[in-house]
């Protein structure tokens, strides 16, 4: 995106830039939103994130509506199966896509096929309904790379689903047809002048361990509930993803064997295609990131393509039930082993997601000091050169990050901006009297080290420090930069105890620096809680003298 900025800027954004290949996908339509709520907010990723849940709302509702025609029961049961199904779309376990305003894009195609298939049960003319779901499969396929499945996904629901009766299948050629000849076409573009992307493994190992590849497949579709476990989580996912497929299939043999049944198929058909959606792209993917090892198929990356199937067989399993009880008298007993049966699947599906969401809970803060700690190496890129900080949490290319940060300083796109000054005035802010900010508790000379410690913590926030900025009086009565420490919290329980706030258990701080940061002669040494969020600096309590021979 920052290069799109500065193309801008310099009145050179061309089309090739739009539509070119990023990784293996080309961003046309997410770029576009991207650019658009660029500028409307002055690039805030915040609200790249709300368009990620308003996307994950509308996926919402198409499920939910879909729930209304195919599956047909009673107020309770629809709600309790929406209920069910709002849980996976708006799982926490997704952390890693709903926090990175980049990843819009894997929400894209599941908004579009759902978005397609609802669509196609509606009373819209047949070609309205072609015209609709052509425009949203192209939308699909140049906004992900997986999102080219949507052509096959929604063909057959289009054409089953619009037949009246069987009959009527072969009316449709001209669609079927048709669609092959946009879809053929989309393909040709896509693929012109593709290049196969340096970081993209080999696919050959897929086919050289056919049983890694299978448990990397059934741990992808099993980790929306499998990661949860602390202990092998991924041979719980790989079970769990073993589980989903062999009730997925049972669904689908039935329909298989009531296929004469042309209703029950329109019933289930929108389903199975979602479901297939899942199947497909965990395939995929299997066969493509195998390389980088089996336990790579827990990421929270690949949850929302996930998640679906278990979507699916919640709405599945009552269109299923229903059929059977409608086709033949089930006995008392039977009635009751289906609804302890239904009961004991419910009660399991909320235990394995509460132990997802309590471990994504504890992921989400992770990610949380993670990001405040890129944002901080990053406000400081031009006082501090600390390049393992910028390349472990922004991106693996020091000298790359600082002249995109610089341009984007420039344009004034980064909030806060970067820190310009060695003195620290131009960042520094007005404590509040009431309020705990902290200390510099001590310095201690070793050799041609320093070791310092001391707390800091951010009261508005209810949080520790991003960050500790050490500074020293020079001659001229300013406060110099000349160290920040971005990994030094220690745990202090006294401060828990002093505050009676848990909130300062990792307030504390020490660190050992080096001597040569600083100038010889004697200086006064002041230290500041720093808050990347605000980009200000708080001086902490009690200064300290050392003297550099």
């Amino acid at each position: 995106m920052p290069q799109l900025f500065i193309k801008i800027s310099q009145n050179s954004l061309s089309w090739q830039d739009l539509i070119a290949q990023h990784n293996e996908s080309r961003k046309l339509f997410p770029r576009l939103i991207f650019l658009g709520l660029a500028y409307l907010t002055n690039w805030d990723v915040r609200y790249e994130m709300l368009a990620i849940f308003l996307l994950a709302c509308l996926v919402s509702v198409n499920i939910y509506r879909l729930n209304r025609l195919t599956v047909k029961l009673n107020i309770f049961p629809t709600l309790l199966i929406a209920f069910l199904g709002n849980i996976l779309i708006f799982s926490a376990i997704q952390y890693d896509n709903w926090f990175w305003g980049i990843q819009l894009v894997v929400f894209m195609p599941i908004v579009c096929i759902t978005t397609a298939i609802s669509v196609i049960y509606s009373h819209l003319n047949i070609r309205y309904k072609f015209l609709i779901c052509t425009l949203l499969c192209i939308i699909s396929t140049f906004s992900y790379s997986n999102g080219m499945i949507a052509w096959v996904i929604i063909l057959p629901v289009l054409t089953l689903v619009s037949a009246k009766s069987r009959s009527d299948l072969l009316k449709q050629k001209w669609l079927f047809f048709s669609w092959i000849a946009v879809f053929v076409t989309n393909i040709i573009i896509y693929f012109y002048d593709y290049r196969k992307p340096e970081v993209s493994p080999s696919i050959i190992p897929a086919f050289q361990n056919p049983e890694q590849t299978l448990q990397f497949f059934l741990g992808f579709l099993g980790s929306p509930l499998g990661s949860g476990y602390q202990i092998s989580p991924l041979i719980s996912s790989v079970f769990i993803g073993g589980l989903e497929i062999g009730i997925f299939l049972c669904l689908c043999l039935y329909l298989i064997k009531n296929i004469q049944d042309y209703s029950l198929l329109k019933r289930m058909i929108g389903w199975i295609m979602i479901g297939f959606y899942s199947i497909v792209s965990a395939l995929i993917t299997s066969i493509g990131r195998v390389e980088f090892g089996i336990e790579t198929a827990l990421s929270s990356k690949y949850t929302t393509f996930s998640i679906y199937l278990i979507v699916v067989i919640i709405h599945l399993l009552p269109i299923v039930f229903s059929h059977i009880s409608s086709q033949k008298y089930l006995q008392k007993s039977q009635v009751w082993l289906q609804k302890i049966t239904i009961v004991v699947a419910i009660l399991g599906l909320l235990i394995l997601h509460w132990q997802s969401l309590t471990y994504s809970v504890k992921e989400i803060q992770t990610r949380y000091e993670l990001r405040m700690t890129g944002k901080t190496c990053l406000s400081f890129i031009n006082i501090i050169e600390n390049k393992s900080c910028v390349e472990e949490n922004v991106l693996s290319s020091y000298n790359y990050v600082k002249y995109l940060a610089n341009q984007l300083n420039n344009l004034g796109m980064l909030k806060p901006g970067l820190v310009i000054s060695e003195n620290i005035e131009a960042i520094a802010a007005k404590k509040d009297k009431d309020k705990n900010y902290g200390s510099l508790d001590g310095i201690m000379p070793l050799n041609n080290w320093y070791f310092v410690n001391g707390w800091a913590f951010l009261p508005d926030r209810n949080e520790p420090a991003d960050a500790i900025i050490l500074t020293y009086k020079n001659q001229a009565d300013d406060w110099i930069i000349f160290d920040i420490l971005m990994s030094a919290q220690t745990p202090r329980e006294s401060l828990v105890q002093l505050f009676n706030n848990p909130a300062y258990l990792n307030a504390a701080w020490e660190e050992t620096i080096a001597g040569k940061l600083l100038p010889k002669g004697q200086w006064k040494i002041s230290a500041w809680a720093f808050d990347a969020k605000l980009g200000k600096a708080y001086q902490l309590d009690r200064n300290h003298i050392i003297s550099k021979n």
